[in-house]
């Protein structure tokens, strides 16, 4: 995911700007389409990595469905600090397996052949870690945001 410097700054900043609804919507709307392009990329890939195990991509496109679905949930009942983390640790898995399946791919297919279907996992898991860390520095300052609420309110200190 992203890099440490960023969260530690992120988590320095003295005042926070909650996202606005739109652009977490901005992000959500990016956010399915890099795990659709995910989802592209498995079927893609499919055939043969059904031949090393046929769970994969079956529980590839699983998890890329969930993913599909908290976003449908946070367009209809709004974004929260809970929900926000769930679909960032379930893009977070997104991409961890399109590593995977490359790595499958290349120890069980080392031909050249492989290598379009390695190039093809290798975009859409950059493409599903890039959004995600879009989505995590929204859902650091939403939660930041959420605790300067909470700390000013009486009796919060």
């Amino acid at each position: 995911m992203a890099s440490t410097v960023f969260s530690v700054l992120a988590l320095g900043q003295s005042k926070s700007s909650l996202p606005s609804k739109d652009e977490i919507f901005e992000l959500l709307s990016k956010a399915n389409e890099k795990i659709s392009g995910f989802e592209e990329a498995v079927r893609t890939v499919r055939p043969v990595l059904d031949k090393i195990d046929p769970k994969l991509s079956k529980n590839y496109l699983d998890a890329a469905s969930t993913a599909h679905l908290l976003i449908k949930k946070m367009n209809a009942n709004g974004p929260s600090a809970y929900r926000l983390v769930g679909l960032l640790a379930t893009i977070d898995d997104l991409s961890r397996q399109a590593a995977n399946a490359s790595v499958f791919l290349l120890m069980n297919n080392p031909s050249q052949g492989s290598v379009p279907f390695v190039m093809t996992l290798t975009a859409s898991g950059t493409a599903c870690n890039d959004i995600a860390e879009l989505i995590m520095h929204a859902t650091l300052r939403f939660i930041q945001a959420e605790e300067e609420i909470i700390n000013s309110l009486p009796g919060s200190k």
